[in-house]
């Protein structure tokens, strides 16, 4: 199951927008549609493989619409965001989801009362309140047209989000958490066995604890604290609010990574590169069982790198069948060649920027091909949706898609949403598809943007350098780096990193989004290479994983299978 089914990516992508503005239209909350959705998908994904022949729909159908209706009925009309017409939002939850059933869906009144588990009296009442709470000025109800362009109309800002990974992903963790409680009662069950055993052997080892009867466990070879790695548990965050309003955590001190909650999201605890690697050029092309969780570099001579992919166990595959030189960063400076959009959107394929050229790598079967780029000096390449993308300091290019060659826009590196420098003066480049819209110019504390922006089409975040006299009495030491995520209601937090100890100037980039939220950096100072998550909503910073970098393993890496980067 590890690999998301073709035929589920399918139909989560053709029905994720239809259900994302059905489920608004009953809730009247953007980020209520959106978890209701995204829970509704996970639970398919569980059951994708079990299902009938029949079509999902009626399963997704049913559980949309009744979610929703208990959803809205704990949000006040006056707590909905606009629903677009004041009647819509003023109607009952019931009569909402009978509407987007009925006309928005072009169900019938069988299946529409099927769908939300009532009777079909019930869903034809529903039907007509709606309807004449709707009314015209003259009195004469709306016709189904006319309910249909006006849900049309109310949902038309409700922008699409990709939910098929998400979905499969959170599928996989609850069916690896669901194994783990079995495991554990397992355990539980063979002590308690063991107990009854021993006791029949005349070695009492349950005893009463007092007048509660609680029953208490002795003799029992038990770890002592000295056995167990000490990590805290999550506590909330200290949150502080900047005079200009933005809310900011301050995060761990470097040196302290280790003693942070994990935080298991499938990637390996530790990156060692020092363990055995299999090579790409010992086994026969024929198709990965599953897709790699990371990419990094590993230099074998100065300048010529080879690609390593990290499965979630941390297994490594070197293809080594793939040479790659280093990028020219500055006069007499060269790095790695590796970006944090390596990874395709469907984690089927990598590219990397080479001179004059991008080099994609289809991970399943190992080969490579080049895509030719008309500039010698790229200084980024990756993917955006399904088409490489590449850039250097003269222009931007998408081949396949429409190539830009080098004009008088400034170049534009993948993703949804941008920070970028033009002027002088830090910009928000939305890359909306008017073409009329230009960027907007930021202020603090976007001013020095570090690595790109990475967006999980409900958010996007991205880390900033703090010049001289820009820390704004922000409560860290000597802050000189911060990373902001803003959601799609245009809530911004902040993470703050001070200086209590040297920390490389690019310590921490942005690397993606979990299924679930939070926020994937890398941190990098002399304690060591660690990737780190931050949720924004709680302010909690969590370890992910250890990089265990050298000389000739910098600190670069891009997630793959389980995160998301766009």
């Amino acid at each position: 199951m590890r690999v998301m089914d073709a035929d589920f990516a399918g139909y989560v992508r053709a029905r994720q927008l239809g259900l994302l503005r059905g489920a608004w239209l009953v809730t009247g909350d953007v980020r209520c549609a959106e978890q209701l959705v995204l829970g509704v998908l996970t639970s398919l994904a569980g059951r994708w493989r079990h299902l009938p022949d029949a079509s999902p729909e009626a399963f997704v159908r049913a559980r949309i619409h009744r979610d929703a209706m208990a959803a809205a009925a704990g949000i006040a009309p006056a707590d909905r965001h606009s629903l677009g017409v004041p009647p819509l939002a003023l109607l009952p939850p019931r009569e909402r989801a009978v509407l987007v059933l009925r006309f928005g869906e072009n169900r019938s009144v069988d299946e529409t009362a099927e769908a939300l588990g009532i009777a079909r009296h019930r869903a034809r009442e529903a039907e007509w309140g709606g309807r004449h709470a709707l009314a015209r000025s003259d009195g004469a109800p709306p016709t189904g047209g006319e309910i249909r362009a006006l849900l049309e109309e109310a949902s038309a800002g409700v922008l699409e989000v990709d939910l098929a990974d998400r979905a499969w992903q959170q599928a996989l963790l609850q069916r690896s958490a669901t194994r783990r409680r079995v495991l554990s009662a397992l355990v539980v069950a063979a002590v308690w066995a063991a107990g009854v055993w021993a006791e029949g052997r005349g070695q009492a080892i349950i005893r009463t604890a007092g007048a509660t009867g609680f029953p208490g466990v002795t003799r029992l070879a038990l770890p002592t604290t000295a056995d167990l790695t000490p990590v805290p548990q999550a506590a909330g965050a200290v949150w502080h609010t900047t005079a200009d309003g933005p809310k900011y955590v301050v995060a761990p001190e470097a040196g302290t990574e280790a003693s942070q909650p994990l935080l298991a999201t499938g990637l390996t605890p530790i990156i060692d590169p020092n363990r055995p690697h299999e090579l790409a050029s010992s086994h026969r092309p024929s198709g990965l069982k599953a897709l790699g969780d990371a990419v990094y570099l590993e230099e074998r001579s100065p300048g010529q790198w080879v690609p390593v992919v990290v499965w979630g166990d941390g297994g490594l595959f070197t293809l080594d069948t793939v040479a790659l030189v280093g990028l020219r960063t500055g006069p007499g400076i060269g790095g790695p060649p590796l970006d944090v959009w390596a990874f395709s959107g469907d984690k089927t394929s990598l590219a990397f920027p080479q001179p004059g050229r991008v080099v994609v790598v289809d991970v399943g079967t190992r080969t490579a091909h080049d895509v030719a780029i008309p500039s010698p000096d790229l200084q980024w390449a990756g993917w955006l949706g399904g088409y490489v993308r590449a850039g250097s300091a003269t222009g931007t290019w998408s081949p396949g898609l429409s190539p830009r060659w080098p004009a008088s826009d400034p170049p534009r590196s993948p993703g949804t949403r941008e920070f970028r420098v033009e002027n002088g003066q830090t910009v928000l480049d939305q890359h909306l598809p008017n073409p009329s819209a230009r960027p907007v110019p930021v202020d603090w504390p976007h001013t020095r943007p570090l690595g790109g922006t990475v967006s999980n089409a409900a958010q996007y975040a991205s880390a900033f350098a703090l010049g001289p006299g820009q820390d704004r009495h922000l409560q860290a030491a000597a802050p000189r780096t911060v990373i902001v995520a803003t959601n799609r209601m245009g809530y911004e937090r902040m993470l703050v990193f001070g200086e209590e100890q040297p920390r490389d100037p690019g310590c921490c980039t942005v690397l993606g989004w979990s299924v679930r939220g939070e926020v994937l950096y890398l941190s990098v100072a002399t304690s060591g290479t660690w990737i780190m998550a931050w949720n924004p909503e709680s302010g909690i910073v969590s370890r992910v994983s250890r990089f265990l970098t050298s000389a000739t393993v910098p600190p670069v890496i891009a997630l793959g299978a389980r995160f998301t980067v766009g």
